[in-house]
């Protein structure tokens, strides 16, 4: 992929992948607002991308640009880097002759600004919101749903601890949605067979504490960690587990690396680009990072830790597995 071809992916196809969602819209929906991916404490959305022009602007950091130019800000890399990044999303398509918005919400947002004249806001009226909107979640038990874990090599028992079955609706919109829903925030990841999003107002990282644990698991998505647990051994988390829930928020992982009631910390994060870029920034930013280990050289040839596990080839991991459980045991 070449620069001019990374800038003709839409912004908005891009944040909806990195499981953000827009919060507000304003100008028929050319310009919409969300709560800022390169900062933290961002509670009124001040990140401004501009549907037309395909550019972003965070009014909080004063900076904008690009796509490509938010890639670097977000994983901290340099323009080779960051396009192999945006070329591994498959969002690049030959028929992006220009930079365009592909997702359904702004989609749907040009048709209506299409539409003809609008009538003036009334004084007060709130901005409308983007967000998918939970309509109910409850255990997990859709045949569908079931079906996607089989694929994906997940234990239903352990899928069922972790995971509820949601039903989601985008905005203004009668017709519903089902998916798996891994609690993350104000929300919840959400996911199946055809949709990879987030469901709710405030995405975060997620915290499974264990009492007395002196060990943090770090995971890059609640996939992986569930593709861990899925494996013959362990069964159960070595240690307290943080999933990121996206790269993006890896500065929020830091509080808890940095507790000192954890000895070790162990890095499972994607062997790619961006987990790369994010490894090296918690290295980095932890004000100890002698206790961080990458753990990524154990599922080395494979994406992440589902496709490690779905690739059947884990012999040597499930190996350090079990050393490990057998001297937490001990």
């Amino acid at each position: 992929m070449n620069i001019a071809q990374a800038k003709c992916i839409p912004l908005v196809s891009y944040l909806e992948r990195q499981g953000l969602s827009p919060q507000k819209s304003r100008q028929g929906g050319r310009e919409l607002w969300y709560h800022s991916p390169i900062r933290d404490g961002d509670e009124n959305p001040s990140f401004k991308v501009d549907t037309v022009k395909n550019l972003w602007f965070d009014h909080g950091a004063a900076t904008g640009g690009t796509i490509l130019d938010l890639v670097r800000e977000l994983f901290a890399c340099d323009v080779r880097d960051a396009l192999a990044h945006l070329d591994k999303t498959g969002l690049y398509s030959p028929a992006l002759a220009s930079p365009t918005t592909s997702s359904k919400i702004s989609r749907g947002a040009s048709r209506r600004s299409d539409a003809g004249p609008k009538k003036p806001a009334a004084a007060g009226e709130k901005e409308k919101s983007w967000a998918f909107e939970l309509v109910s979640s409850g255990p997990l038990q859709h045949p569908a749903l079931l079906q996607y874990l089989t694929k994906r090599g997940i234990d239903h028992d352990i899928a069922r601890e972790y995971l509820s079955q949601i039903d989601f609706k985008p905005p203004h919109s009668v017709g519903k949605y089902f998916a798996l829903g891994y609690p993350s925030g104000d929300g919840f990841e959400a996911r199946n067979a055809l949709f990879k999003g987030f469901v709710g107002t405030g995405k975060a990282v997620t915290f499974h504490d264990k009492p007395e644990a002196s060990v943090l698991q770090v995971f890059e998505g609640f996939m992986d960690f569930l593709s861990y647990l899925s494996k013959d051994a362990p069964s159960q988390p070595v240690g307290a587990v943080l999933v990121l829930n996206s790269t993006n928020l890896w500065r929020r992982a830091l509080p808890f690396l940095d507790d000192p009631r954890f000895d070790e910390v162990r890095l499972y994060l994607d062997n790619d680009a961006a987990g790369d870029a994010s490894t090296r920034a918690l290295f980095e930013n932890a004000q100890n990072a002698a206790k961080l280990a990458d753990m990524r050289s154990y599922y080395e040839g494979y994406e992440d830790l589902n496709a490690w596990l779905l690739g059947k080839k884990g012999i040597n991991f499930l190996f350090y597995f079990s050393k490990i459980e057998s001297n937490n045991l001990s």
